[in-house]
């Protein structure tokens, strides 16, 4: 079975896509302290949260 570098590449972004939004649900769903600084978020962010 032969890989063509397109297959490759769309699998790749696929894994990069699937990790980058779970670290955004991840990031949307935790708590900061305030000493922490963290930067407002976007709003578009509020879509992933779970409570």
């Amino acid at each position: 079975m032969k890989f063509s570098c397109d297959s490759v590449k769309a699998k790749i972004m696929k894994t990069i896509v699937a990790k980058s939004v779970k670290a955004a649900e991840q990031n949307v769903n935790s708590a900061c302290l305030w000493y922490y600084n963290q930067p407002t978020p976007p709003k578009d962010l509020k879509k992933f949260r779970k409570f």
